[in-house]
């Protein structure tokens, strides 16, 4: 609420009050050089204090890449606790960069299921990052981060951040754009009673785009993901024959590269809803 009185208002006011307002005996008038400037010797602002520079780190174990596999293959929940119990393993100081690292996993792992969850862990990631000044931490990090901004509802800060992150030009390129293709696909819809319309088609293109730049057959688990993505964006777009495409393209990477039946279930859900004939359930190796 704005609670500025308009001028006319204050001017009338003033008047009034001078009107009514008994005399006063004027005030001797104080020169400069009377006017007290304070203790002269009071002690400076005292400064921050210095952050402790970080010793040599120690190498990440075993456990971190294992857990970045598992979750690319849809092990949210085990990958939550799996990272959490790990992150409590390692509180030295030669451990800071494996601890925000795992604790990435956790936050990108746990916003599949109860997006706030992974608060707490991702800004943790965050700030570790820049203390350590390491690129590859700095982007996951703040992949987790923004991810966890894009699924509560703040699509177009988690872009913000997301674009960054690319910028930083780390290991994660793949996964940072998927992830800023689904900021660019939240921002199509409409919000309130109209958040499951399309009001903002040109998002759609922009998602795609970022969905074609995951493609880099890098990781096949995200060109799966990549092309489920590109299967979403032909849904909406109509476009029933890419669709069946994509989303056969998603189960094959999937069931090759042994994903979680809940990840899985997506391009199946998208195959059907659009009928796709000719989808077909592949097998997994194992």
């Amino acid at each position: 609420m704005n609670t500025r009185l308009p001028t006319t208002l204050i001017s009338l006011l003033t008047l009034a009050a001078l009107a009514v307002a008994p005399a006063c005996k004027k005030e001797p008038t104080v020169q400069p050089d009377d006017v007290e400037t304070g203790d002269a010797d009071a002690d400076p602002e005292p400064e921050p204090p210095e952050v402790e520079p970080l010793p040599p780190q120690d190498p990440d174990p075993a456990a971190i890449s294992s857990l970045y596999q598992r979750y690319l293959q849809g092990e949210y929940e085990a990958v939550a606790a799996s990272a959490a119990e790990l992150r409590d393993t390692m509180t030295s100081d030669t451990q800071v960069r494996a601890n925000a690292m795992a604790g990435s996993l956790l936050a990108l792992a746990a916003v599949e299921a109860v997006p706030e969850d992974a608060k707490v862990a991702a800004q943790q990631a965050v700030q570790d990052g820049e203390r350590l000044g390491d690129v590859e931490v700095q982007q996951l990090a703040a992949i987790a981060h923004a991810t966890y901004l894009v699924r509560v509802h703040e699509a177009a800060t988690g872009q913000t951040e997301l674009e960054a992150a690319l910028a930083l030009g780390g290991p994660y390129k793949s996964l940072n754009h998927l992830m800023l293709a689904e900021a660019h696909l939240n921002q199509a819809f409409g919000e309130g009673e109209e958040d499951t319309q399309i009001k903002h088609p040109e998002r759609l293109d922009q998602a795609q785009a970022e969905y074609e730049a995951a493609l880099d057959g890098t990781a096949p688990l995200l060109d799966g993901a990549a092309h489920e993505g590109l299967a979403a964006v032909a849904k909406y777009k109509r476009d029933k024959d890419a669709v069946c495409v994509h989303a056969q393209q998603a189960e094959d990477l999937y069931a090759a590269n042994n994903a979680s039946d809940y990840i899985r279930e997506v391009p199946s859900l998208l195959a059907q809803d659009s009928r796709c004939k000719k989808f077909k359930k592949a097998e997994s190796p194992e």
